[in-house]
């Protein structure tokens, strides 16, 4: 199939018998089977004027991401770098990648699988996910756009440096391959006139290679003496020191939460109501069964003093009265703690009433936190990527959103010993500091803002160049 079929030209369209004013303008206006192709020849001079306008690869890659989805019915688009393995480069919908996170590493493994699978064939592959992703990874079972289509982008030497691969819930269709086979064709020789643009340079000659060589050498030099402090930069949160933890006695349902978030109280105020209707009909009926048995017990005292078999009896009616006590005893215990209270003051601290009420707890599930307003620290999540020797008592400047021009500064007090991935996938160090401040000075908990983290004393260079050394020796395993 060409792409003459895919699009087929619009003025292969039967003469009129007469030009007459209404057949001429008949003719002047697209009928209706011309707009769509109008409307998709519109769309190509369009992807091909913004393809000429790109000037990197990352650029390119987005362009291809984004804009051919007005000429192929995909639902996601994403966009692979074939660099030691096959990198995700760009995202439709989506301004950067990050690479941290499961989902793209889970693409990467299954494009790289593909590759390996189809013998590295440069024509389109479109397969059912099922086919290549790994049955037992949850995130095979998590994809919704079962659909793929994967196309290689091979330049004119047969040479492949990038893959497209796309994404829907119906199966491709035949005059989508060709489509999707002629953009990546046209993509790839974008790229390969991008890569060799950028592989140009202008050789320099005589005197000014040695200045070059020589301000560079001084430069090193100078960053290699200069000291300053190694500084990470992590997102931080004002939250409780010491909290108390309001958590459920027993298996209940809660009923109702009987104060608002950020409400002080005091110790013995009530907190939060467990429905206690089974508890309060179990209570009814253990002191209905106790005062049975105090009955009883009564009698057989009366009748022991005449009455032989009243006294042999009186020992196990005292017993069953005492049984029924305990049982009494212990569901007024059951019912008392369905009517959880605070043991300390503080501000009692959780999300939203409506998030508790009728939802069951277990026990010992944590409803909520009291915690005092002044005894405060401040939670930092530093990514695992960027941390540095996390030192008891470093230093801490922490620039609260609320009062960027008034940093707080704050000394490390413990850190996380792993780190541990949070609900975007992405692994942090939680870091705990705290500051001695006054009581008016004391920031609300709640509020966020940026924490600046100092370690070690380096050189200038290494300082620098710390993430790139980083990133060099991942690469290259030396």
């Amino acid at each position: 199939m060409s792409v003459a079929e895919v699009l087929p030209s619009a003025v292969d369209q039967p003469a009129a018998n007469g030009p007459t004013g209404a057949t001429r303008a008949g003719m002047d206006a697209p009928s209706e089977t011309q707009r769509p192709v109008v409307t998709s020849l519109d769309h190509l001079v369009r992807i091909e004027g913004g393809l000429r306008a790109c000037r990197c690869l990352e650029q390119l890659a987005a362009h291809l991401a984004n804009e051919t989805v007005a000429l192929l019915p995909f639902s996601e688009s994403l966009v692979f770098k074939l660099e030691r393995g096959w990198r995700m480069q760009a995202a439709s919908g989506r301004a950067t990648v990050q690479r941290d996170v499961s989902r793209v590493r889970w693409f990467e493994r299954l494009v790289s699988r593909v590759w390996q699978q189809t013998d590295r064939q440069l024509a389109p592959t479109a397969f059912e996910v099922s086919g290549y992703a790994d049955p037992d990874d949850a995130l095979t079972r998590e994809q919704a756009q079962r659909q793929l289509l994967w196309i290689p982008l091979a330049d004119a030497e047969r040479s492949v440096g990038l893959g497209w691969l796309l994404c829907r819930a119906l199966p491709w269709e035949p005059h989508h391959l060709v489509l999707a086979e002629r953009l990546a064709a046209a993509y790839a020789h974008g790229a390969h006139a991008i890569h060799g643009r950028q592989r140009r340079w202008q050789p320099l000659k005589g005197r000014a290679v040695w200045l070059g060589v020589a301000g560079i050498s001084v430069l090193a030099a100078a960053m290699a003496l200069v000291q300053v402090p190694l500084i990470t930069r992590a997102p931080v949160e004002v939250v409780a020191a010491s909290p108390f933890v309001v958590a459920a006695p027993m298996e209940a349902v809660v009923d109702r939460i009987l104060v608002t978030p950020g409400t002080e109280v005091a110790t013995g105020t009530p907190l939060v109501q467990l429905n206690d209707i089974e508890w309060r009909n179990k209570y009814e009926v253990a002191q209905r069964q106790l005062e049975v048995a105090e009955a009883r017990t009564l009698r057989l005292r009366q009748a022991s003093i005449t009455d032989s078999d009243a006294r042999r009896e009186l020992a196990i009616a005292q017993s069953e009265q005492r049984v029924a006590e305990a049982e009494r005893n212990y569901a007024q215990v059951m019912l008392d703690k369905t009517l959880i209270r605070a043991r300390t003051s503080g501000v009692a601290l959780y999300s939203d009433p409506r998030d508790w009420v009728g939802r069951p707890v277990a026990v010992g599930e944590a409803l909520m936190q009291v915690a005092d307003p002044a005894d405060v620290e401040f939670r930092i999540e530093v990514p695992a990527a960027d941390a540095v020797n996390l030192l008891p008592d470093a230093r801490v400047d922490v620039f609260l959103d609320a009062a960027p021009l008034d940093p707080i500064e704050a000394h490390l007090e413990r850190a996380s010993y792993k780190a541990e991935a949070n609900a975007a996938g992405i692994a942090n160090f939680t870091v705990a500091a705290g500051a001695e401040m006054p009581d008016g000075e004391i920031p609300r908990m709640g509020l966020r803002g940026v924490a600046r983290i100092h370690g070690d004393q380096v050189s200038l260079f290494y300082y620098l160049f710390r993430r790139p050394l980083v990133a060099l020796r991942q690469l290259t395993g030396v």
